[in-house]
């Protein structure tokens, strides 16, 4: 046990003062501060030149609402600028509108969009658009709708805004001539508030606890942020495993420890420095949440009793494909041969993924429940339904615990048979079929 201990401190040590260990730490908060930054850099950049825009009105009734309506929109963004930095931050900015009206008396459709084509292609412009006469009409379908025109789709703020004062324009012109009050419409047409909760409960003193309003950030956010960290952590420290083994064994520096230690104790020391590696980053990840929470007053939305359950699964997660590394590690020649055995262990790393959506809408369902209580996929999303607000029976964490515990041994056991043979063997790097020969041979 005490070269086991000597192993594991050994490799914690040296994990924890590398460079790699140092930027995985880093990693996260140096990803967010860029992506910030970017933003911030990006909105600096952003072409604010006001957005010209030649409207042809067939009709002669609804330029004025279309001008009126830019100018209300410019001042409302006119007074943005004087907000706070950090909720000025929140929205992206925007460029004035500025419609313009165009007479097309006495031209052809076909030379109207040719002339203003051309002053688009010229920059005089940055689009156009076309009102047809018949648009407050309420039969047929013929000379009803707005054609707009522009060189730049992916900009759709403006066509968006130019849609939706049409539109409102048409429809309250629309009720007027039915004689329709349209402000007292659009009180009547107000939608009802509707709130999202949860379940009322009684607590252990007798006391009923009231249904609390559901967040958007708790149900969603939490279980991604959960299941990444785990994720992020196990797969940062895992390979770092493997390429340790893989760079002793090339180097013939196992085979010096081996004539100290036995393969087992070499094995499960460098596999429970892993764990330990694993179990540092994720608590300095969780603590920096924690903190960055606490700051902007989020902290109570995040369920703490699940903490205990996410470094449990954790450490078992850890060991499984840690082992599964490891193994991979000791048997090959050559990094090379290794990324061709590394795939499947990434599939299977990598298969939550691809679920935790359909984990997430129906937490409970036979579904969710078979799929998380097959080892591999366990720790990861039995996580996800922890964090969602329905949450698994404690039979089913428990009975969680018992089959990734036994497939996590199982998997140490064969880590251990791998390694025995593998550490040492040079040649022929091994198939799939060779490593499961070497598991069952005595």
């Amino acid at each position: 046990m005490d070269k086991i201990r000597r192993v594991a401190g050994a490799e914690y040590f040296n994990s924890v003062r590398s460079k790699a260990f140092i930027i995985s730490i880093l990693m996260v908060p140096m990803i967010m501060a860029f992506s910030i930054g970017m933003q911030i850099f990006a909105g600096k950049k952003i072409d604010m030149t006001p957005r010209k825009i030649a409207v042809v009105d067939h009709t002669g009734r609804l330029f004025e609402a279309i001008s009126k309506s830019a100018e209300i929109r410019n001042a409302n963004l006119k007074k943005a600028k004087d907000l706070p930095d950090a909720v000025k931050a929140m929205a992206p900015k925007q460029p004035d509108f500025a419609p313009v009206a165009h007479d097309a008396a006495g031209k052809t459709r076909e030379a109207l969009e040719l002339e203003l084509s051309g002053q688009v292609r010229r920059k005089e412009l940055f689009a156009f658009a076309v009102i047809e006469k018949n648009v407050f009409a309420v039969t047929g379908e013929e000379q009803r709708g707005v054609a707009y025109y522009t060189q730049t789709p992916t900009f759709q703020a403006l066509p968006r805004w130019l849609e939706q004062t049409i539109n409102n324009e048409v429809r309250r012109a629309r009720l007027g001539e039915a004689g329709l009050d349209g402000a007292l419409i659009g009180k009547l047409s107000q939608r009802a508030r509707f709130d999202r909760r949860g379940l009322a409960k009684k607590t252990k003193s007798g006391k009923i606890e009231k249904a609390k309003k559901q967040n958007a950030l708790k149900t969603m956010a939490v279980p991604l942020v959960t299941m990444m960290v785990m994720f992020v952590t196990v797969m940062t420290t895992a390979p770092m495993l493997m390429n340790t083994v893989l760079e002793e064994k090339m180097n013939k520096v196992s085979e010096v420890l081996i004539s100290s230690v036995t393969p087992f104790q070499l094995m499960f020391g460098k596999l429970l420095g892993c764990v330990l590696v694993s179990l540092t980053l994720s608590s300095l990840y969780i603590l920096s949440i924690v903190v960055s929470l606490h700051q902007l007053d989020y902290l109570h939305l995040v369920p703490m009793d699940m903490v205990g359950w996410f470094f449990m699964f954790q450490v078992m997660a850890a060991f499984i494909f840690g082992a599964m590394f490891l193994a991979i590690g000791s048997a090959c020649n050559e990094i090379r041969d290794a990324q061709s055995l590394m795939t499947p262990v990434m599939l299977l790393a990598m298969a939550p993924m691809f679920v935790w959506t359909a984990i997430l809408q129906a937490p409970n369902s036979p579904f969710s429940q078979v799929l998380s209580l097959i080892p591999p996929f366990t720790p990861v999303l039995m996580m996800v339904r922890l964090a969602s607000p329905a949450g698994p029976a404690l039979w089913e964490l428990l009975l969680a615990m018992v089959l990734t515990g036994s497939f996590m041994f199982f998997c140490i056991w064969a880590a251990a048979k791998i390694f025995r043979v593998g550490i040492l063997a040079q040649g022929q790097p091994p198939s799939m079929l060779k490593l499961m020969s070497w598991i069952w041979s005595k």
